[in-house]
């Protein structure tokens, strides 16, 4: 996880997790909202997963984990973390051509999605699948031809951040010392 950018890392680890699942083979997965000049008519369901939010929790002891000298670069690493609540926003799309199976293909994808953070809820480190909010598959009212369901997903993630200091072990003069 790229600890600079916790929520854009933890959304890739969550697309690339769910792109990995055999069960979303016949499904596009992006991080992008659709385009409707580009993408309608789709000819596959498309699953988008768009920014959401974040909040903190502080862990114990002001965030401090613990401290450990590196020899080699003659350095003290401090590292300190929070435990992060992160929300996104999963929307579902599917096209009303009974081929791609419509609304009822929408529900089947939001069962598997919670089948998978149900009981993979530990399946990338550092990151927790909490809680899925199902959305409703309903047609799209600004686009004919289209389904759309809405559905959140509440996520545990532990930040960890290093701050390094360099030791001195020894003082140089620089100049002399007068009486």
């Amino acid at each position: 996880m790229d600890h600079s950018s916790p929520i854009t890392s933890v959304k890739k680890l969550l697309i690339d997790f769910l792109r990995s699942k055999e069960e979303f083979n016949h499904v596009d997965i992006r991080g992008s909202y659709i385009k409707v000049d580009t993408d309608l008519p789709l000819k596959k369901p498309l699953i988008t997963v768009s920014k959401g939010k974040m909040l903190t929790n502080p862990m114990f002891f002001e965030d401090y984990i613990g401290d450990e000298f590196d020899e080699e670069e003659y350095q003290f690493i401090e590292t300190r973390g929070r435990e992060l609540n992160l929300y996104y926003d999963l929307h579902i799309w599917n096209g009303t051509s009974p081929k791609l199976g419509g609304e009822t293909e929408i529900e089947r994808i939001i069962e598997k999605l919670q089948s998978i953070f149900d009981f993979e809820s530990n399946a990338i480190p550092s990151v927790t699948f909490f809680e899925f909010e199902e959305g409703t598959a309903m047609e799209d009212p600004f686009e004919d031809a289209l389904f759309h369901a809405r559905c959140t997903l509440h996520i545990k993630a532990l930040w960890k951040h290093e701050f390094r200091y360099d030791v001195i072990d020894e003082i140089e003069p620089h100049g002399e010392i007068k009486e």
